[in-house]
């Protein structure tokens, strides 16, 4: 177990770091010098990753948000799945993690095979609640020490943690590559320990598990309350046959905010696909959003959004390989 374990909080080193340290401390944590008892740090290392986009205007996270994301994404792996996280021991027992799991679907015998947007609330809560307090006492700290003190301070009490700026900025710009390496040493782990019967299709399966696939609730809020035309052609638009489209990737992005969603006809989402769109239509995303803060001023959807910061994750998502840029059909004249 790493030497953060056991800590209560953390701070990030502060001082220059060049490119190499950098990679350094993840070299370090994907090495076989990091050990592991279960793939949590993998795990945890996915929620921030996941999350990179939702701090606060200080680089903060809290717990709730981290773990929100971790239970979602175990929800999936262990009870849809089937995959063990960790190796079996004596008697039989399980991590706490998955006993949280196993317990909150006994509470709901019918959300075994439901994603995890889709169970009851009361039961969601109770697995968010479980995981954030059996996970946290020792999978912050330790990935805090296996990444050299150098990606995040972290409190127990307060329940946050936050970034280092500097590298902050490093795994914006390097987020593919470092999402591909915990990938693929999570899935190194997790063959040791399962049969293969569950292992087909594993990448996919840690990729998109926190992939939601009912878009509606934001599909209602965009329709009924701005937009009823094609985002990039102009095309009107109905509700029933209308797309709920990720302006930047999920691919890349790998979450759901209101902030990046825009509904686009079904022809221009087809062929858009996994592309970036121009630069001026990005322009047009953020007045869209400008005018959702004025006009919703204490929606919670919008939470911690930055129109610089979308600006810049579109420049990320260049830097990390999203090159190709989709030209969409002519806006109509009367939509500008």
């Amino acid at each position: 177990m790493s030497a953060g374990a056991g800590l209560r909080e953390g701070k990030y080193r502060e001082g220059h770091l060049s490119e190499d340290e950098m990679w350094s401390a993840f070299a370090y944590l994907f090495s076989s010098k990091s050990k592991q008892s279960a793939s949590y740090k993998y795990g945890f290392l996915k929620a921030i990753l996941d999350n990179l986009y939702n701090t606060d205007e200080n680089l903060i996270l809290t717990f709730d948000q981290l773990f929100s994301k971790f239970a979602e994404v175990y929800w999936n792996l262990v009870l849809k799945h089937k995959i063990r996280q960790a190796p079996v021991i004596a008697g039989g027992k399980t991590t706490k993690l998955e006993q949280a799991l196993w317990e909150a679907k006994a509470r709901c015998p019918v959300a075994e095979d439901l994603p995890f947007e889709s169970i009851p609330s009361d039961v969601k809560d109770y697995v968010c609640h479980r995981v954030k307090i059996d996970c946290k006492e020792n999978v912050v700290g330790a990935l805090y020490g296996d990444l050299q003190e150098l990606l995040y301070s972290f409190s127990k009490k307060g329940e946050y943690i936050q970034f280092n700026p500097v590298m902050y900025e490093f795994v914006c710009r390097h987020k593919v590559a470092i999402e591909k390496l915990n990938y693929y040493e999570w899935a190194k782990y997790l063959e040791k320990i399962n049969t293969d019967d569950v292992m087909d299709h594993l990448l996919t399966k840690i990729d998109e598990s926190a992939k939601r696939n009912n878009l509606d609730y934001y599909r209602n809020i965009l329709f009924e309350e701005f937009e009823n035309k094609c985002f990039y052609c102009g095309k009107p638009v109905t509700k029933n046959t209308v797309h709920v489209d990720h302006f930047i990737p999920w691919s890349f992005i790998k979450d759901d905010n209101l902030w990046n969603f825009v509904l686009a006809c079904p022809k221009c989402n087809e062929s858009k696909n996994d592309k970036l769109a121009p630069k001026a239509q990005l322009d047009l995303l953020v007045k869209r959003n400008a005018q959702i803060i004025v006009e919703r001023p204490n929606i919670s959807l919008m939470r911690n959004y930055q129109a610089q910061r979308l600006i810049n994750i579109y420049s990320w998502a260049s830097d990390n390989g999203y090159k190709d840029i989709w030209i969409p059909p002519q806006r109509k004249a009367a939509n500008g």
